[in-house]
């Protein structure tokens, strides 16, 4: 498949990508023996992300915008609710992707149960279907390409889906005074240590991501979350440098905690999923 091709397809995916981490720098092997027998100076983040959680239990839901750079694909912006149950985060989204030099792109994006649904020219799966199932594991081309960002977007738009379990392994690198949509706020630069959080983390996928972040260097991911005065996030960013793309990073911004929210599922007749390649990604005839 041509690169451009490859660009295209992925760019679907890479307008789902959320709440990406900073790439660190391994120390070497004395400094890391160094590091775990030296106490952390940096305060512990556990009590305030524990309380952050609570209260967003609490709210249930909220209205978000989420906006960034997506590198060599373009940006992003979108608009959308979200739904907090138990574990879960129900959501959807309506936005438009902007590749370098290229029109807009629509995008439609909805997640109920841990399954996508996404509605964009890139990837209608029939002329009668426009929206495309994106089912956690599925064997179907869809699932494989786009499952991983589903999970991104997830930890994007909800942070406890970052920091439940890892609050332990979390510490406040700083923090300081700021404003969102000129709101009074706290900023807070957060960083997980990868190979405590691998430790510390009951949950089996976030557990391999920590090991695997640890394994490849990254002793540290990076985060930045803003809390209003009542002490809910009113920001949430991340990023990273992602293969074929460049430079990502997303921003969600959060209003209305507790507002009504309805997330939609599209129609049964109007879903299907790419068993191969899609028709956009096939490499074209000489």
């Amino acid at each position: 498949m041509p690169r451009a091709s490859r660009t295209a397809v992925l760019s679907a995916g890479l307008a789902l990508i959320a709440a990406l981490s900073a790439c660190g720098t391994e120390p070497l092997p004395q400094a890391r023996a160094l590091m775990a027998t030296q106490p952390d100076p940096r305060p512990a983040a556990s009590t305030m992300l524990s309380q952050v959680i609570g209260k967003i239990n609490e709210r249930g839901s909220v209205r978000s915008s989420v906006r960034g750079s997506l590198g060599m694909v373009g940006e992003l912006a979108a608009e959308g609710t979200v739904h907090y149950r138990g574990p879960l985060a129900d959501l959807a989204f309506s936005g438009q992707t902007r590749a370098p030099g290229n029109k807009p792109q629509q995008i439609e994006l909805s997640i109920v149960d841990g399954v996508g649904y996404l509605q964009t020219p890139l990837t209608r799966p029939a002329p009668d279907k426009p929206w495309l199932k994106i089912t956690p594991g599925g064997a179907d081309f869809g699932a494989k390409l786009l499952s991983p960002a589903l999970h991104q977007l997830h930890e994007a738009v909800d942070p406890r889906a970052t920091f439940s379990g890892v609050e332990t392994a979390t510490r406040i690198q700083q923090s300081a005074p700021d404003t969102v949509d000129g709101k009074p706020a706290t900023r807070y630069e957060l960083r997980v240590i990868t190979s405590q959080a691998a430790d510390v983390s009951a949950d089996p996928q976030q557990r391999a991501q920590f090991r695997q972040a640890a394994q490849d260097g990254e002793p540290e991911l990076g985060y930045q979350l803003w809390l209003d005065e009542s002490g809910l996030p009113a920001r949430f960013a991340a990023s990273q440098e992602v293969a074929q793309a460049g430079k990502v990073s997303l921003t969600s911004t959060y209003r209305d905690w507790g507002a009504p929210t309805e997330i939609p599922v599209p129609p049964a007749g109007q879903v299907g999923v790419f068993e191969d390649l899609p028709r956009q990604a096939q490499q074209p005839p000489r």
